[in-house]
């Protein structure tokens, strides 16, 4: 297949598809995705970080005082897999906002759509036009494979099999989140649930997301052939998992946030077992897992090493009541890479 048409199908596919998570799934219990509103004011700060960017902007109440709102964004690292840096979104401009208010009636919103004072609309990954400016054609938000950055060329030229960078179709429910809830707890489990605080937990902080939510994410990932191991680097937290692919391979004593991972294959697929994980939390919802969790992985590309599909197969005896499986996909994407995540966090308040 040429370059050319490469790039036309992943594009096809991404443009079908596109869109982002809002924001870090952790944070959706604070907003009520189920209303949008719309708020008009004047941009007085912008920050693009990650796990999730933010906007100030002041808003003049039905008295005339101003009032300052914050605006949760989507990651600088979607934001920059999808070719747009956010130069368009300027301090001082008057804006309209589009999105999902705060459950605690606070001035804050989740952001999905932005109307610019130039007509044009910004997409935070809906991957629909909100105002009638986008429906008519002037969105911005979207990836030019051209401009990414990226070497295509050699990054097309260096994939090997498995070993190249995989992205995720975000806006694909076949393909994320993967991780929907309804898992079979037993009665352990379903106690530790009911403690679960999404206003203040551990999964809203850097670095925290362990084995096997990580897989979970939405930013490419990348797998690399050292001969005895393989490296799985994850653009998300900068995280790297090692697959060892020596059957002697001896555990450590202690567990770890991404355990202990022994890999074969099966044909073309990658088999990996992991335990010795020490994740505490399964799900973004507050689900436990427990240190006797152990994990089969299943990595199954296609013919082409277009798709990848992904099957993960959980065992946790101490808050579940049998083995079940999760799983998704992954396209190969020649224009994506892994970039520096650079995590920052900000603090949530009851």
């Amino acid at each position: 297949m040429s370059r050319l048409l490469i790039l036309i199908s992943a594009l096809t596919t991404f443009c079908l598809f596109a869109g982002s998570v809002n924001a870090h799934h952790s944070t959706v219990a604070l907003f009520n995705g189920d209303q949008t509103i719309e708020i008009t004011g004047v941009i007085e700060q912008v920050s693009w970080r990650n796990p999730h960017g933010y906007i100030l902007f002041s808003v003049e109440d039905e008295s005339g005082e101003s009032i300052l709102w914050r605006a949760e964004t989507i990651s600088y690292s979607v934001m920059r897999n999808r070719g747009i840096q956010g130069d368009e979104i300027r301090v001082g401009d008057t804006i309209t906002m589009a999105g999902a208010p705060s459950k605690l009636g606070r001035p804050e919103i989740l952001a999905r759509n932005l109307l610019l004072p130039g007509g044009y609309e910004f997409d935070f990954g809906t991957g629909n036009p909100y105002f009638p400016a986008g429906k008519a054609g002037n969105l911005i938000g979207y990836v030019d494979p051209e401009n990414s950055g990226v070497d295509i060329d050699a990054a097309m030229a260096s994939a090997d099999g498995i070993f190249r960078t995989w992205s995720t179709i975000m806006n694909d429910p076949e393909a994320f989140p993967m991780f929907t809830g309804n898992y079979p707890l037993n009665d352990v489990g379903e106690a530790f649930l009911t403690q679960w605080d999404p206003w203040d937990n551990e999964l809203l902080r850097c670095g925290t997301k362990g084995t096997p939510l990580i897989m979970m994410t939405p930013l490419p990932v990348e797998f690399t052939d050292l001969g005895n191991t393989i490296e799985l680097h994850m653009e998300e937290y900068d995280a790297m998992r090692t697959i060892h692919m020596n059957p002697d391979a001896i555990a450590p004593e202690g567990s770890s946030m991404f355990g202990f991972s022994r890999g074969h294959w099966e044909g073309n697929t990658l088999v990996v077992e992991t335990d010795h994980i020490s994740a505490g939390y399964f799900g973004w919802t507050g689900e436990p897992q427990s240190d006797q969790i152990t994990i089969v992985e299943r990595f199954i590309p296609s013919a082409d090493y277009a798709r990848m599909d992904y099957r993960l197969t959980v065992t946790d005896p101490i808050y579940y009541t049998e083995a079940f499986d999760l799983t998704k996909y992954f396209v190969w994407l020649p224009y994506r890479q892994v970039r520096a995540y650079e995590c920052l966090e900000r603090e949530y308040e009851n």
